[in-house]
C-alpha cells in the first residue's frame, strides 16, 4: 500500500522529468491534488502538453513509469489525447495524460499549470438529460427481457446500468456533478434508492426493485407518452399484463 509521501516524492520526480524533457512543454497537475482537495487515498493525475514526437514522448514515459514500479497501465482517449492509466506496484493509481500542446488546457475546475502555456478550450459539459433518461429506459428494456428468460445476473447487471442513468438525472436536477457518480454523495437525500438494491437473485426480489427503480426514472420524465411507456415495463416486469 502506498503511502502519502510516496506518493508526493513519485509526483515530483515526474514534475521533474517533464521539466528536463524538452519535448514537454507544459505541465499541469489535474484531479483533487489540483484544487487543494487531495487526501490519503488520492492518485497522482498530471497532464504533460507535447510540442513533438508525441508517440515516441508516450514510450518513453511508459517506459519511466515501469521504471518507477508500475505493473500494468490502461488507456483512455479523448478524441487526439491519450490519458495513460497505470497501476504501480504500491497500489498508486497515476493517469499521466499526453495532449499535443495545441489543445492542452483545462477541461474542468481540476487543472493547475505548473509550467508552460495552456489553450483556452471548451470545458467539459454535464451529460444530456433525455440522453440520460434515454439509456435509462434502454437498460429497462434489457431488465424485462432478461427477467423473462430466467437470466437473473444480467438482470442485476442492467438493473445497475439503469440506476447510475437515474442517479445521474437527480444529479443535474440538483446541479450537482453528474458525471462517473462524482456529484452522488453530494445529493441531499438518497434514500428512495435504498430499495433499488437487490437482496438476492431471486426473481421476485430483482422485480421488486425494477419496479421501485422504474418509478424513480418515471418521475423525471416529463413527456406522458413516454411515462406511461416506461411505467409499463415494470408491470411486465412484474409478470402482470
Amino acid at each position: 500500500m502506498f503511502t502519502v509521501s510516496e506518493r508526493d516524492q513519485l509526483r515530483r520526480d515526474l514534475v521533474n522529468a517533464a521539466d528536463t524533457d524538452p519535448r514537454v512543454i507544459g505541465a499541469a497537475l489535474t484531479g483533487s491534488a489540483s484544487v487543494g482537495e487531495e487526501d490519503r487515498w488520492s492518485d497522482i493525475d498530471f497532464a504533460l502538453s507535447v510540442e513533438r514526437d508525441l508517440d515516441a514522448v508516450v514510450d518513453d514515459w511508459t517506459a519511466l513509469m515501469y521504471a518507477c514500479g508500475a505493473v500494468s497501465h490502461l488507456d483512455v482517449r479523448r478524441g487526439t489525447v491519450l490519458f495513460r492509466v497505470f497501476l504501480m506496484r504500491s497500489t498508486l493509481q497515476v493517469d499521466v495524460a499526453f495532449w499535443p500542446s495545441g489543445e492542452f488546457g483545462a477541461i474542468g475546475p481540476a487543472f493547475k499549470l505548473l509550467f508552460g502555456e495552456a489553450n483556452e478550450i471548451p470545458r467539459a459539459r454535464q451529460p444530456d438529460r433525455d440522453w440520460l433518461v434515454g439509456m435509462a429506459w434502454l437498460y429497462a428494456l434489457h431488465v424485462r427481457s432478461s427477467l423473462a428468460r430466467g437470466r437473473v445476473w444480467q438482470v442485476v447487471h442492467m438493473l445497475n446500468g439503469m440506476r447510475d442513468n437515474v442517479m445521474a438525472l437527480w444529479c443535474l436536477r440538483e446541479g450537482v456533478n453528474a458525471v462517473q457518480g462524482r456529484g452522488l454523495d453530494d445529493l441531499r437525500d438518497t434514500q428512495a434508492f435504498d430499495g433499488t438494491l437487490v437482496l438476492s437473485t431471486h426473481p421476485a426480489e430483482l422485480r421488486r426493485a425494477f419496479q421501485v427503480l422504474t418509478g424513480l426514472l418515471v418521475a423525471e420524465i416529463s413527456e406522458p407518452e413516454l411515462r406511461e411507456a416506461v411505467q409499463a415495463l415494470s408491470h411486465a416486469g412484474a409478470g402482470r399484463p
